[in-house]
């Protein structure tokens, strides 16, 4: 690829999108092997599979690129090991990634670039240049940035930068979603999104439509922009689309870069010729039925959702049959055929005793019957038969269905939790030689992934008593007036504030948030908060690579937050090693995985063990007439969206609590009682629960997928 040209990149989820891809003239193709990647309902591929897709890509001169672009639990570390040896045995040229674990493994494969996945969520030239002190070749920019924020983000000359051109769009800021994983355990940080932000919301109980559904990405009439801007690659989105929309998609664009290579458009801008292309991009729609825009290059944020799009044949159309249909931002277009399951419900007096059979492989659990509180909005488990029969769940139909009794209600939130049981059974079900990679580790990654002792400051159990509270800088007073933490982490401080928040915190300790999400504009703002945190001998907390950056550059003392969530040891060994003094374990981590991390994380850590976490943080307008209202879909999921430090973000109305729970094996330095979008944070601190209910408990009680 030479100095000025632009790279076409192309998805393929099965060999015959690779093929279709490489005939229409992609210069790279990007895929997954079966297990470890952000699209784990697509087909993907094989270990069997991998050298000769590789050797197919090279003998069509394109490059070959492997996802690897998840968080990674404890247990997966081998597994993510193996699968950057095995690319390297097949001659993958890049990898994309997420996890911080991998930068670890870097140094020993030298033959493989490693790109920042768009999961890493590169908004600003301060992530950029983060990522090329880390190692990064290239980083995929998130969707949301103007045209001048991209130039900005690409003026890094160590660093390449990619952008997304066709295909959808998440509500959410790319790496900032914890929806899907709040609704059922199914997380898009690990590859699983049941997509919740298709479905139909209410907004103050009043139906809504779609609301939070984005209109897909087209960037077609606009290649020249982004060259001037100074973009490497040109993305195509669609791991779980056809091979037929893939080959269109890639002709419309490669045909699009060669008008421009032959007749560059003139200092107006060529609009004619812009619009047609918006035009043939816009048939690319009708896949999903969405309309196409363009609008974030150009700064506008307004009316770019409302269209949920295509049910996928045969797929329910509600918001639980979308959960099992579906894993991503799009629905698969898989055929239905294949191998079957088995599932039985039987309520007893002990609770509701799910029995999952599949592949000779039998399976199961209890469920504790709820109370149902409204009616109107419980499902029949009849119904939830009819949902599960209603379309394949990662290829395996419902064969059998049985129930002692079918119209027993099970309220909405119980089924949603089933739903995520049987889809993580499946992939138990699956998995065997063909998902496990299987090669043989030189020593040196060996070495590399030893297990280490847990840090001598994690000595809080999870059931002891919270040392930490998490605020709002304009909360702050008056919670101190009304209770006494050791220590408290405040957001949305500036540097103009910081000298006031001092006087208020005269018996606290303090720590100041910096965002998780900003842009090239907001950084002067940052970089003189943290040159006051500096002067002020105050620590901050990092939670973006590029925040991490204007730290490391200011020499402030850092610790790491849930906005660099850490799920493995080896990913807190990386974070302190970069200078994160402490690390945040994931809030979407369920039990087991906690015990695993804490019991080999070298760093001293922090546990959310209460609030209501940012779900969603949004670049999309939303009328203001919505903000502070709650939004509610069929699964009872509700939500409340606010302004925060420029951006919407939505916040569940309910909070998690695992205050009253009590594990010798989980051990932290810090346990975090995040106050951030309470209505009372002293009542909340304090453990004053109103409706006697069992409180939420987040994905502790149930299996992260």
């Amino acid at each position: 690829m030479s100095e000025n040209s632009l790279e076409l990149l192309a998805p393929a989820g099965d060999r015959a999108a690779l093929e279709a891809a490489l005939e229409a003239g992609a210069g790279a193709v990007y895929f997954g092997l079966t297990t470890l990647n952000a699209r784990r309902a697509a087909r993907n591929f094989r270990q069997d599979e991998l050298a000769d897709a590789v050797r197919t890509v090279h003998a069509h001169a394109a490059r070959a690129y492997l996802t690897l672009n998840i968080d990674l639990a404890e247990r997966e570390l081998g597994q993510a090991a193996r699968i950057l040896e095995l690319a390297r045995q097949c001659g993958v040229d890049a990898v994309l990634v997420r996890d911080p674990a991998l930068l670890a493994l870097r140094p020993q494969y030298p033959e493989l670039e490693f790109h920042f996945s768009t999961q890493t969520s590169m908004t600003n030239s301060a992530d950029v240049a983060a990522a090329g002190r880390l190692g990064a070749h290239r980083v995929v920019l998130a969707r949301e940035l103007t045209l001048a924020e991209i130039a900005a983000a690409s003026a890094d000359p160590g660093v390449r930068t990619e952008v997304f051109v066709q295909g959808a769009m998440c509500f959410s800021v790319s790496g900032r979603c914890l929806l899907s994983g709040w609704a059922g355990g199914r997380s898009g940080n690990r590859g699983t999104c049941t997509s919740p932000c298709r479905v139909p919301w209410s907004i103050g109980s009043e139906p809504a439509g779609t609301p939070l559904s984005m209109h897909d990405l087209a960037y077609a009439g606009r290649l020249d922009d982004l060259r001037r801007a100074g973009v490497t690659a040109l993305k195509i989105e669609g791991r779980l689309k056809n091979a037929e929309w893939v080959g269109r998609a890639v002709r419309l664009y490669r045909g699009a870069m060669q008008n421009l290579e032959e007749s560059p458009p003139t200092a107006s801008g060529g609009p004619d010729a812009g619009d047609d292309l918006l035009a043939q991009a816009a048939q690319l729609g009708a896949y999903t039925g969405r309309a196409v825009t363009c609008d974030y290059l150009d700064g506008r944020r307004e009316q770019l959702t409302g269209e949920s799009g295509r049910v996928a044949s045969g797929a329910p159309s509600d918001s639980l049959g979308a959960a099992v249909a579906s894993s991503s931002c799009e629905a698969a277009s898989e055929d239905t055929a294949g191998p079957s399951y088995d599932f039985s419900i039987q309520v007893e007096p002990r609770g509701i005793v799910c029995r999952f059979q599949c592949e000779g492989w039998t399976v199961e659990w209890t469920v504790p019957k709820t109370v149902v509180r409204r009616a109107h909005k419980a499902i029949p488990i009849g119904h939830v038969f009819e949902l599960l029969g209603a379309g394949p769940i990662q290829g395996f139909d419902l064969r059998e269905a049985s129930s002692n009794a079918p119209e027993f209600l099970m309220v909405p939130r119980a089924v949603n939790a089933l739903m995520g049981r049987i889809a993580a059974a499946i992939r138990q079900a699956r998995k065997g030689p063909a998902d496990a990679v299987r090669v043989e580790l030189p020593p040196a990654v060996e070495a590399v992934l030893q297990k280490s002792a847990p840090h001598q400051a994690n000595r809080r159990r999870l059931g002891d008593k919270p040392d930490r509270a998490r605020l709002d800088a304009r909360a702050v007073r008056a919670f101190l007036r009304q209770a006494q933490p050791q220590e408290i982490v405040v957001e949305g401080v500036t540097a103009a504030t910081l000298e006031r928040l001092l006087e208020a915190c005269t018996k606290a300790g303090i720590v100041v948030a910096l965002p998780q999400v900003f842009f090239e504009d907001d950084l002067p703002r940052i970089r003189r908060l943290v040159a006051a945190c500096k002067a002020a001998r105050v620590a901050v907390e990092v939670n973006s690579w590029g925040g991490w950056q204007l730290a490391r550059q200011a020499d402030v003392r850092m610790e790491g937050g849930p906005g660099l969530p850490v799920l493995n040891s080896l990913a807190a060994r990386v974070l302190r090693e970069a200078g994160i003094r402490s690390v945040t374990l994931s809030p979407e981590a369920d039990r087991r995985q906690l015990e695993e991390l804490t019991a080999h994380c070298p760093a001293p850590c922090s546990l959310l063990v209460f609030g209501r976490p940012p779900l969603v943080t949004t670049r999309a307008g939303l009328p203001e007439s919505s903000l502070g209202r709650v939004f509610e879909d069929r699964r009872g999921v509700r939500l409340r969206p606010a302004v925060e430090q420029g951006l919407t973000v939505f916040r569940p109305v309910e909070p998690f609590d695992l205050r009253d729970l009590d594990n010798e094996q989980i051990r932290v330095r810090h346990l975090v009682v995040d106050l951030v979008g309470s209505d009372d944070p002293p009542g909340d601190w304090h453990g004053l629960r109103q409706d006697g209910r069992r409180p939420f408990r987040f994905n502790y009680d149930r299996t992260l997928a």
